[in-house]
């Protein structure tokens, strides 16, 4: 038989236990698109942070292995 409308159940064939309790206005504790696009962002921050970081934390242990800052600098 052919189906004439879509199934409306947006969760398909997802279990339960992780499907998001609906409410009165909607689903519950369900994160809102403001706070994804702000995840988003500190996201990227902590990411280009951790680089930094890891960048940084090299550059130490080569000039405590070598004497030297590298780049040229304090030849």
């Amino acid at each position: 038989m052919v189906k004439i409308f879509s199934n409306l159940n947006l969760n398909g064939p997802t279990p339960p236990r992780v499907q998001p309790r609906v409410g009165d206005w909607g689903p519950e504790k369900v994160p809102t698109t403001k706070s994804k696009k702000r995840m988003r962002i500190w996201v990227g921050l902590a990411l280009l942070a951790a680089m930094i970081a890891i960048f940084l934390l090299g550059w130490f242990v080569y000039h405590a292995m070598t004497g030297s800052w590298g780049f040229g600098i304090g030849e």
